[in-house]
């Protein structure tokens, strides 16, 4: 199955138009000598304008200086815009004169990038889940320039910028020859993005044997193993380490023919999409994959499905359909990308957005191009330029429509002109424009949705005679002159429960996920500032026990009806708290609430009081027992990151859902009492081990510490330490670091608080 480059096709008035045109409003925003400031820094040559903040200015800088190579390249073919294409040829100026200037091929924006591949060509791998040799996950970091130069070759056909990359890689695979198999496999402990798929797409771009192999030695065996066996150890990992890993599984597989590969991508996929995303497409929490048989994070937490992780599932299911034209692939495809990625831009303003909360009325929050310089910033403007990537495909000399949204292909090879005119969030019938320059024979094959429980196939006005093949509808005839295929699909509503059959509903119309616009208070943050938990949305969340309660003995899509089609809009009968009375609210498509409150998944019971309880409980379990002023969860990335995390010989830990940290050197972390209102600092660990030699002191504002108080309580133990004025540094900032002693392993520690008054 073979896809069109993305130059051929061109998207028609319509809602993934818009998002187009926004993201292209946003990249133009962005100033190109800031996003590349990093990288003549680090090349030691002076700097035209300062650098980004935010996540640019604190560890990861030239990681969006990458994503903008790529969306520049991939809005510029998309689009044709000449604008983008300088900004493209402006860029690879620079980094030109940076790679020049170093003279050994490194390229990057990484604080100390240079100086890390002596060290692990030394032997020097000091490597955490987010940290290698002191610096925030410089391969990951690395990645993105390197993919960023990719695509400027792929997209817009830049010779220079696939010699930049080669010359990128010999640096690399100059390091890499320094480093035994074991170091290696422990340098990839830290996050390292998609450097497998990058080294495969290099090795294809130039027929090198050399950097295929070094693709397949960053594959990483410690995921690779249980998916190639079938198992599903994913509970606790971080989500978008491992979708990126598997992506490049997806290309090995491709290249080298081994089955490995195609099962470990197989089963990552199947597990992922069926048994761990949700309706919109997203997956996970707090950017990690939870427990597949318990959701509850899903709609208690703020932190809901990171963008990120759609954008990578999105490759790798497009690098599946291409290998095996399996059309039941595009059905994740097509939910992910018509509720997730579409509703993560604003269409007016723009502006990308890093979790969806799907907690009962909660809201999003919005990056600016001058504040927010976040991993979804950078692949979210790489998200709106790719619509028209599976809209069509072609096989043994046939079309294929895989994708019912707006979008113009040019077969020039075929003499062929098509329109795919759809809109499946106001209308079920979708309008297929053929024009064949001069007569042509081959099959147009329509995709068949499993969301449609019938489709009609006219030509012409004329029902025509389709077969059905592989998950599609086939019309196959000589095409002369214009035709127009009208292609009806038959469909309703659906009451989707969450994976892990927990009494919550989603509905949706065909694909197309709907939502309840639930208000417009305390949207606190709703445009991102330069702060380092920006992207989180942390206005107050309302009691889960306020949320309306569908009220079902049978299916819950009984309790709603369609009230319009166009614009869609769905009625939906719920019992509100405090009131025996039945009540509807209005639905719809989740992609047009922005700037909102929003609900999505409802509790549903067959007795509206009892589900109320059981939401109440939810409620009193979140009631902290003192104010929480400030909190790291350790181990976990951005809690971390945000609180200035840094260490030596220190590990993170997952056991299923619970993230923990160890040392047997250090860790520290900075949290903010700028009130001073904090009175208690409380470590919490897993209970120690009596079995297990342990030793450690804690140091707050660099004084050795001895708790006031502690207690053991369900397996964990709880340490509490006083705040002294003298442990608060000028800005009201609390240090506190954990050492290890006498050349053991610190307790597992699971989370720092600065508490206050009790509530």
């Amino acid at each position: 199955m073979r896809t069109f480059p993305l130059a051929d096709v061109r998207l028609l008035p319509g809602p993934c138009k818009d998002a187009q045109d926004a993201d292209v409003r946003y990249v133009l925003t962005l100033d190109p000598d800031r996003l590349c400031a990093p990288y003549l820094t680090e090349a030691g040559l002076p700097a035209p304008a300062p650098g980004y903040g935010n996540w640019e200015g604190d560890g990861m800088g030239g990681h969006i200086g990458g994503h903008y190579l790529s969306a520049c390249a991939q809005l510029w073919a998309a689009t044709g815009d000449e604008r983008l294409r300088q900004r493209l040829e402006h860029v690879l100026d620079v980094l030109g004169r940076c790679q020049e200037a170093l003279g050994t091929g490194y390229l990057g924006g990484v604080p100390g990038g240079a100086r890390l591949g002596a060290e692990l060509a030394a032997g020097v791998v000091d490597a955490d889940t987010f940290s290698l040799n002191g610096r925030w996950v410089p391969l990951y970091n690395l990645h993105k320039t390197v993919a960023g130069l990719l695509d400027a070759a792929t997209y817009a056909g830049s010779g220079r910028a696939l010699a930049l990359a080669t010359r990128w890689a010999d640096w690399w695979l100059s390091v890499s020859r320094a480093m035994p198999d074991d170091a290696f496999e422990e340098m990839l402990h830290t996050e390292f993005g998609g450097m497998a798929d990058a080294f495969a797409a290099l090795a294809e771009a130039t027929g090198r044997a050399d950097l295929l192999a070094e693709a397949q030695r960053f594959a990483h065996r410690r995921l690779l193993e249980p998916l190639v066996d079938g198992r599903d150890e994913l509970d606790g990992l971080h989500a978008n380490t491992q979708i990126a890993k598997v992506v490049g599984y997806a290309r090995l597989a491709a290249l080298t023919g081994e089955t490995g590969y195609a099962d470990a991508a197989d089963t990552f996929w199947r597990t992922v999409t069926q048994g761990r995303t949700v309706a919109i497409g997203g997956n996970s929490v707090r950017e990690h994959f939870h427990r597949a048989d318990d959701f509850t994070a899903m709609v208690t937490e703020r932190q809901g499905p990171e963008t990120c992780n759609t954008y990578n599932m999105l490759k790798l299911t497009a690098l599946r359909f291409e290998a095996t034209g399996d059309a039941a692939l595009l059905d994740y495809y097509e939910r992910a990308t018509l509720n997730h990625v579409l509703s993560s831009e604003h269409p007016e303003r723009g502006g990308f957005v890093y979790f969806t909360p799907l907690r009962p009325g909660h809201y999003r929050v919005y990056s600016q191009p001058a504040t927010s310089m976040w991993c979804c910033v950078g692949s979210g403007m790489e998200n709106h330029a790719t619509y028209g990537r599976l809209v069509y495909s072609r096989v043994d000399g046939d079309l294929a429509v895989n994708l019912y949204l707006g979008a113009a292909l040019d077969w020039a090879e075929r003499g062929l002109s098509v329109r795919v005119e759809a809109d499946l969030r106001r209308s079920d019938t979708a309008v297929v424009h053929v024009r064949a320059a001069a007569p042509v024979d081959l099959g147009l094959r329509l995709r068949r949705p499993g969301w449609a429980d019938a489709m009609e196939v006219e030509v012409d006005g004329e029902p025509a005679d389709a077969t059905e093949d592989d998950g599609y509808l086939v019309v196959r005839r000589t095409w002369s002159g214009e035709a127009t295929v009208t292609v009806r699909f038959t469909t309703g509503l659906v009451a989707e429960p969450l994976p892990d059959g927990s009494p919550w509903v989603a509905y949706r119309w065909g694909p197309v996920v709907l939502a309840h616009r639930d208000g417009h208070d305390a949207l606190d943050g709703l445009l991102a500032g330069e702060e380092r938990m920006g992207h989180v949305a942390a206005g107050a969340v309302r009691p889960l026990a306020d949320t309306p309660v569908v009220v079902a003995q049978g299916d819950p899509v009984d309790a709603a009806v369609l009230l319009r089609r166009d614009p869609l809009t769905v009625g939906l009968t719920v019992r509100t708290a405090g009131s025996d009375a039945p009540a509807t609210v209005h639905l719809e498509p989740f992609t047009d609430v922005h700037d909102a409150r929003y609900t999505v998944y409802w509790p549903v019971g067959t007795d509206a009081d009892a589900r109320r309880a059981e939401l109440a409980a939810l409620d009193a379990a979140e009631a902290p027992e003192a104010v929480v002023l400030d909190e790291v969860v350790a181990g976990e990335q951005q809690p971390e990151s945000d609180h200035g995390f840094a260490g030596e010989h220190t590990r993170a830990h997952a056991t299923g859902a619970t993230h923990s940290r160890s040392a047997t050197g250090w860790f520290a972390y900075t949290l903010r009492d700028p009130d001073a209102a904090a009175s208690v600092l409380r470590l919490t660990w897993v209970e120690p081990d009596p079995a297990e030699p342990r030793a450690h002191e804690v140091r707050i504002g660099g004084a050795v510490a001895r708790p006031q108080a502690a207690l053991v309580q369900d397996g964990v133990l709880h340490e509490d330490f006083a705040v002294t004025p003298e442990a608060r540094d000028a800005h009201g900032q609390v240090a506190v670091a954990v050492h290890g002693r006498d050349g053991l392993a610190t307790p597992e520690l699971l989370r720092v608080r600065l508490l206050g008054a009790t509530a």
